[in-house]
């Protein structure tokens, strides 16, 4: 038993390869550390579901692993990790701030475009990936925004627990606190203002939300271990189940060489 194990742990290809999803509620080209999370986890090989918005390109690695990559042009500098990673981009409802009215409607509106969004994607599209046969092993949820992230993400996990017998693991990447993007106005200026009211509420029951779901979550990955220490004091997260994941470059970003650098200064004019 022990062998097979170091076997396993020496070729990763012996080991069940596992489908993970990697979700973030904003444009995926521009969250970067999620997407070299989804690079390691191709590289360990296993398949991977990036859901997230519609709007920039992904990085070269990841664009070499869709699954819908058909250049064939490129096929002798496939990875072999190609046809492992599909992408599920959501487009929500952006309300207008024109008039009083979507002012008021605002939140509300833009709440139930997002759920409509994610339950969609998770309980649709995803069961139409090409590698839906294997069940979803982890969700891993970028935070924030929290609302309704990590909800919807926790009741999958129940559900697919419930209908196909296997729960997915459910895991918060802190890169800030979600109820944070609430900030009411200056009390200063706006202390007696109905819109300073309902942002102070709005972000007390954001808090509320957030503080409660944090302990549902299998696990946590913080930027930082001051992230660490204040969600264990004040959430009620720690031990084990919180990891501190420094952000660092990937092997593609090297130095610039002296040829570049002087190519790139010429175009520029600054020689």
């Amino acid at each position: 038993m022990s062998q097979s194990k170091s076997d396993a742990q020496q070729h990763p290809s012996k080991r069940r390869a596992k489908h993970a999803v990697v979700m973030v509620l904003g444009d995926i080209g521009r969250s970067p550390r999620m997407q070299y999370h989804t690079h390691s986890l191709l590289e360990e090989g296993h398949y991977v579901t990036l859901i997230g918005y519609a709007g920039e390109g992904l990085i070269p690695p990841l664009e070499s692993a869709l699954t819908s990559t058909t250049n064939d042009a490129s096929t002798h500098r496939k990875p072999s990790y190609h046809g492992h990673l599909h992408v599920l981009r959501m487009s929500p409802y952006q309300p207008p701030k024109t008039n009083l009215l979507y002012r008021l409607l605002y939140y509300p509106l833009r709440l139930l475009s997002l759920l409509h969004c994610v339950i969609y994607t998770l309980w649709i599209q995803l069961n139409r990936v090409p590698h839906t046969t294997i069940p979803v092993d982890v969700i891993l949820v970028q935070n924030p925004p929290s609302v309704p992230t990590l909800l919807l993400a926790y009741l999958y996990c129940v559900w697919q627990g419930i209908w196909r017998r296997h729960r997915p693991r459910l895991v918060i990447d802190w890169h800030n606190l979600g109820y944070t993007m609430f900030e009411p106005p200056d009390p200063k200026a706006s202390r007696n203002s109905r819109a300073f009211f309902v942002q102070k509420s709005i972000r007390k029951l954001a808090e509320w939300y957030e503080k409660k779901m944090a302990p549902l979550a299998d696990a946590h990955l913080t930027v930082t271990q001051a992230m660490e220490v204040w969600l264990g004091e004040n959430f009620h997260v720690h031990g084990e189940r919180v990891k501190v994941l420094y952000d660092k470059p990937p092997l593609m970003f090297q130095p610039t060489n002296v040829e570049d650098q002087h190519e790139l200064f010429t175009r520029l004019n600054l020689e």
